[in-house]
């Protein structure tokens, strides 16, 4: 994402690996809404001076969950921001897909910008009866 005052640049590490519908579908619902969020919350020109910025996204498995993390070196977040006290539509939305959808946690925090990490159980594949 450009504008003649800020350019924005998007980098992604790492790999989920093959997923199951189940588990890429709202995933990928969660990261459009979170890159989304850094993308018009992050760089307000009113706080943001630079002309660059930039979004990361690191993707790991780790011990039986995959870990998403989502950091950008935008402003952070307000100093009395609660996940719980959020009202924002993206936010609910993720936090319902991540912990109710796919059982797993999120968790915000400044980090020199914002740092969104997202845990989510990676389930083995269920064994079908008939296939004993």
């Amino acid at each position: 994402m450009s504008t003649p005052e800020l350019v924005l640049h998007f980098d992604v590490d790492g790999s989920a690996g093959q997923l199951p519908g189940e588990i890429a579908t709202p995933l990928a619902v969660a990261l459009n809404e979170l890159m989304q969020n850094a993308v018009d919350h992050a760089y307000p020109p009113e706080e943001y001076t630079r002309s660059e910025g930039h979004v990361y996204v690191v993707l790991r498995r780790d011990e039986g969950e995959l870990v998403i993390e989502v950091v950008d070196d935008g402003v952070g977040l307000p100093p009395d921001f609660s996940l719980e006290a959020s009202r924002g539509l993206g936010l609910s939305i993720v936090h319902g897909l991540v912990t109710s959808e796919l059982g797993g946690s999120l968790e915000m925090r400044e980090d020199h910008g914002t740092r969104v990490t997202l845990r989510v159980p990676l389930k083995p594949a269920a064994v079908e009866l008939g296939a004993l």
